[in-house]
């Protein structure tokens, strides 16, 4: 896997941070119609390692800019408590997916048990201090049985591998 990272990272340095980024002094061409495009990697390419080295790389940009993000600056002078808390609520409902690709994918969880239910649409909006106290309470016991059915079984594969009895103890 490191070996695999590896290589992301070095074509991610040859080609910047979007494979549709242009090069210095070069002009972007037009995206083509949606008809011609079948994927991101050209035909002649079409070789599963080829194209799961394609696929992964979009996590080590997604994790490059999420890592960007969270070191700028601040618009918002001051956050309060319910910005704070409705970010959190918006940022766990985005982690129960990756979390349930995990634990499903790795056997913990099987069956019906990772259908994931329809996704509210507070969860896609940005957050906000607007939202009221009672609603943000609301949100959070969505969140907590949502994430329930996956962080059990993803908290006991913990401690066995860990040997620690406190591994998802936030107390």
């Amino acid at each position: 896997m490191r070996i695999v990272l590896i290589v992301a990272a070095a074509a991610l340095g040859a080609a910047g941070c979007s494979p549709q980024t242009p090069a210095p002094g070069q002009q972007a061409s037009a995206p083509p119609a949606a008809e011609q495009q079948r994927g991101n990697t050209p035909p002649e390419d079409l070789d599963p390692f080829v194209v799961m080295i394609g696929a992964e790389r979009w996590t080590v940009i997604l994790d490059k800019a999420i890592d960007g993000a969270i070191r700028a600056p601040d618009a918002v002078a001051e956050q309060t408590e319910l910005y704070r808390a409705d970010a959190a609520l918006k940022r766990g409902a985005a982690m129960v997916i990756e979390l349930r690709n995990w634990v499903c994918g790795k056997g913990l969880v099987t069956g019906a048990q990772c259908t994931l239910p329809e996704w509210p649409a507070w969860t896609r909006e940005l957050p906000t201090g607007d939202t009221p106290i009672d609603e943000i309470d609301r949100r959070s016991a969505w969140l907590d049985e949502v994430m329930a059915p996956f962080t059990g079984p993803a908290c006991d594969a913990g401690r066995t591998a860990s040997g620690d009895d406190l591994f998802c103890s936030v107390e």
